[in-house]
């Protein structure tokens, strides 16, 4: 019987073992401290019994006990998420780059997915890449524009990484997105200048459009 994948399964076993290797870099650093579980106990809060589990195995600290024992022995403890692939999709994701893809037109070959980098320890994806001669185009869907900042500083750093020549974010076409998008404008027109009829003039020319854009779709 074959195996079905199973993202969010996966996803646990990856941050099972991220901690796992956290805890072992703590337990080096309070060997090279000369410090004794009982004193990382009792600066963080806890019984030296439960550091002793922790250090072999049995279990894992919450992140606010890791934090505080990275800091007894000097290290510090940070989380970092990135989206990994592939990712879960809502419908209204899938929507949006089918109305994409049909309004771009069939000049570009499509790749759904495209990992960001070859770096096994980036997990990031870019929802669709689509590409014409050496020309490669990422697009990053947005079923809602939330934090605006945000969501072009992510889809900027991916395009940067990917090396790509221009980023397209794909917004579901929705009153609150209309709306917010019109309050974020000061903070998405320098990285997403291109109005959208030229950026659609362009794609469905097959030529590269001039600058970054957003679709509404």
């Amino acid at each position: 019987m074959p195996v079905r994948h199973n993202p969010i399964h996966e996803a646990g076993l990856r941050a099972r073992g991220q901690m796992a290797a956290l805890v072992r870099d703590l337990r080096s650093a309070r060997l090279a401290r000369g410090l004794s579980q009982v004193a990382i106990a009792d600066a963080i809060g806890t019984s030296h019994q439960l550091i002793s589990q922790w250090e072999r195995g049995a279990g894992s600290p919450r992140l606010t006990r890791a934090a505080a024992w990275g800091a007894a022995v000097g290290l510090d403890v940070t989380l970092r998420s990135f989206p990994g692939a592939p990712a879960l999709r809502d419908a209204g994701q899938l929507r949006a780059l089918a109305r994409a893809q049909q309004l771009i037109g069939s000049h570009w070959t499509w790749r759904t997915e495209a990992p960001v980098s070859s770096a096994p320890l980036d997990r990031r994806a870019i929802d669709a890449v689509i590409a014409r001669g050496s020309m490669r185009i990422g697009l990053e869907v947005i079923t809602r524009l939330t934090d605006a900042q945000a969501q072009v500083r992510a889809a900027t750093l991916k395009q940067e990484a990917a090396r790509l020549d221009r980023m397209i974010l794909v917004l579901a076409k929705t009153r609150h997105n209309r709306a917010a998008l019109r309050a974020a404008a000061p903070t998405l027109h320098p990285a997403f200048p291109l109005p959208a009829r030229a950026l659609l003039r362009a794609l469905r020319a097959g030529h590269l459009p001039s600058g970054n854009g957003v679709l509404v779709v």
